[in-house]
């Protein structure tokens, strides 16, 4: 039994080791190495369509249509395709209003089929040469556009992704963990794009060329992680671009930010188990990424709770059994103290990163499981506004 532990003990730390430490630390020195910095050009000002999935949006809608209306780009150039979710609000109504000064604003209703499937069916549809994806709620530079684009002159280049910069409404453990996840997970996306090409897009902005992604069957997947696959598969490259920057007011709190994962563990994992070209890392660039950046990541929390059982069995036998084992218990006691504050709503977010971080990883680990058994990843959606959010 004592050999079981040990194998348990450090395979588990190996696992953990690799994922947040020699991943990243390879990944920056590959980059390093080997980079392949994109050609770009202020001259390249192709047909830009914005595609956007709203679900009742009617607190901002109206200034981001604004805003992209305002933005430093050839006005006949731009077009918006814009899908309501079945809003119950005055989104509709709203958009309906500025399609009457703006003709390229155009507008269907769906009847609750969630995001995915509205993007890319409003996708489909468009003939411009780069389509932009984003969300309802975010606010883009106004320059935002032309740095996008200017990527695009080189032609490796299929998609971009953008930097977000999160304004917080209300400092919380949610969206305090949430900017210092985001701040790690830009520095991977730099390396990666770098080396070959980043596997972890910005969900709430993502711009794509015409015809280089691959149309969904079933829309409960991720359509951002499926684009960072299919647009490699397809002989192009999605590039970070940081000084591409979008800002979005982060009013998650920490229940709301662990519904969140949970959706993203089951949509990346459903996506991850369609594509046989990444299913394997030793296949491709792509699929050493996949593996290394999402799937052992997103599974993190078996290695996690394995490695604590084992070096509390192995705890007598001191030397590093004993310090992870402290280390371990020490981190519990601090999640649950972080818990005991925010179900007293006291808010000491710097105590909360522990109880961030293993809701996290628990929820992506338990999203990425029911992919594994159902077969099925999670269509529905609600803005971050709406109280009342789906599991």
């Amino acid at each position: 039994m004592t050999l079981l532990f040990e194998i348990l003990f450090w395979v588990s730390l190996g696992w953990l080791l690799y994922v947040f430490i020699l991943y990243p630390a390879l990944i920056g020195l590959l980059a390093k190495l080997r980079p392949r910095p994109v050609r770009r050009s202020e001259n390249y000002t192709p047909e830009v369509c914005f595609v956007m999935a709203a679900y009742n949006e009617e607190e901002v809608i109206g200034r981001r249509l604004q805003s992209y209306l305002d933005l430093e780009y050839p006005r006949e150039k731009l077009s918006f395709s814009i899908g309501s979710d079945a809003s119950a609000d005055r989104t509709d109504e709203i958009v309906r209003d500025f399609q009457q000064k703006d003709p390229t604003i155009s507008l269907q209703r769906f009847n609750r089929v969630g995001k995915t499937e509205i993007v890319y069916t409003l996708a489909s549809e468009t003939e411009s040469d780069i389509i932009i994806f984003c969300d309802a709620d975010i606010e883009l530079k106004q320059d935002v556009v032309k740095t996008i684009v200017s990527c695009f002159a080189d032609d490796e280049v299929g998609g971009v992704v953008v930097r977000v910069v999160y304004r917080d409404k209300d400092r919380n453990t949610g969206n305090v963990g949430e900017t210092t996840y985001l701040d790690m997970e830009n520095g991977l996306r730099r390396s990666e794009s770098l080396w070959h090409s980043t596997v972890s897009p910005t969900g709430q902005c993502f711009a794509v060329r015409n015809g280089y992604y691959s149309p969904l069957t079933d829309f409960g997947m991720s359509d951002d992680l499926n684009l960072a696959i299919t647009i490699p598969l397809n002989g192009k490259r999605v590039w970070y671009e940081p000084t591409a920057v979008i800002e979005e007011i982060n009013d998650r709190n920490l229940w709301s930010e662990c519904k969140r994962r949970l959706r993203m563990g089951q949509q990346s994992m459903a996506t991850f188990l369609r594509y046989e070209g990444t299913r394997w890392p030793w296949r491709s660039k792509t699929g050493f990424q996949i593996w290394s950046h999402k799937v052992l990541r997103n599974l993190a929390a078996v290695p996690a709770s394995l490695l604590l059982i084992s070096s509390l069995a192995l705890f007598a036998d001191g030397g590093i059994y004993w310090v992870v084992g402290v280390l371990g218990l020490l981190w519990g006691g601090l999640s649950l103290v972080g818990l005991l504050l925010e179900v007293l709503r006291l808010k000491l977010p710097i105590i909360g990163y522990p109880l961030y971080f293993t809701l996290m990883i628990a929820n992506l680990a338990i999203g990425s499981f029911r992919a594994i058994f159902s077969g099925k990843g999670l269509a529905m959606w609600n803005s971050p506004r709406i109280k009342h959010q789906l599991d």
